[in-house]
């Protein structure tokens, strides 16, 4: 694969890999080797026109996104080789509007399914890699339940429940500045995590779905794990251990996982990241309805 580039970085998991490209991509299932690449500057949008391309997910520069983390998370789950393309720039470059007239991130394309199998919206990517991973690869995946139409349902109305009514109340809480009005913000964050909670009861634990993560897990994790280090450095506030126990040992629990650790950031990054939002009274796409 012939690319022009300002600089590229690999990063290889496992020294003694092979490049993913050499990985037959209707193999049934993948073993842990897969071979990253960070890209960054000018990137053709012609490139990935060839079905031996990795899958690419295309992403902000230094993948500080939660809504990309949480396809990020999916592909390490499901051991599917990629490409990893950092889209620089608050406007999105036109290389990047030719891939998704939409800019958005994160961006799928799947160069073996035809130059313009291109996807976005997390749950969307999320959900088609689990299909792909089970139709195409012939995985037996649990992260989205392939016989099951009720489960299935469930995991949307829970991941609509955080983008609609909990990432809401996160940010409005977060970005409020006046403090007269945080007792009712945190009230209203608290419930709409309750939710969570009494699923974790339902269930068992330690996921959403009892013994096996899944997709509601995904979406939902890299909220919290923002939520966590935000508010207690602009709030001074926790999550309170004696009113969200299943809540907080789901959070621990979800952090040992190794897709997760590849996929997150440090503390330190995620304050210097919302450190201007904050001062910018940014409106995260409505969801901060101060």
């Amino acid at each position: 694969m012939k690319v022009l580039l300002i600089t590229t970085l690999f990063i290889c998991l496992n020294p003694a890999n092979a490049f993913a490209s050499s990985i037959p991509h209707n193999s049934r299932a993948f073993s842990s080797r897969s071979f990253l690449t960070r890209l960054h500057g000018g990137y053709d949008a012609t490139i990935g026109a060839d079905p031996a391309t990795p899958l690419q997910l295309f992403v902000l520069p230094h993948n500080t996104c939660p809504y990309v983390q949480r396809t990020h998370i999916t592909l390490r789950e499901l051991n599917i080789p990629f490409d990893m393309i950092e889209v620089t720039g608050p406007t999105k470059p036109d290389w990047f509007l030719k891939i998704n007239p939409r800019g958005k991130v994160p961006a799928l394309r799947i160069p073996s399914l035809g130059y313009d199998a291109v996807l976005y919206e997390s749950a969307i990517c999320n959900e088609f890699l689990c299909d792909y991973a089970s139709m195409t690869l012939c995985q037996n995946q649990h992260l989205m339940p392939s016989c099951d139409p009720l489960l299935r349902a469930k995991i949307r109305l829970w991941n609509d429940h955080c983008d609609n009514v909990y990432a809401k109340t996160q940010f409005t809480f977060l970005m409020n500045k006046d403090e007269t009005n945080d007792a009712t913000l945190r009230a209203d964050m608290e419930n709409a995590l309750l939710m969570y909670e009494d699923i974790l009861a339902d269930s068992g634990g330690p996921y959403l779905l009892g013994k096996d993560f899944s997709l509601a897990d995904i979406h939902l994790f890299p909220f919290i794990q923002r939520m966590a280090v935000t508010l207690k450095h602009w709030k001074g506030y926790e999550l309170p251990r004696e009113k969200f126990p299943k809540l907080l040992n789901w959070f621990e629990n979800c952090s040992t996982r190794e897709s997760v650790k590849q996929s997150s950031m440090e503390e330190e990054k995620i304050i210097e990241v919302y450190k201007r939002f904050v001062e910018a009274d940014y409106k995260f796409g409505g969801l901060n309805t101060n």
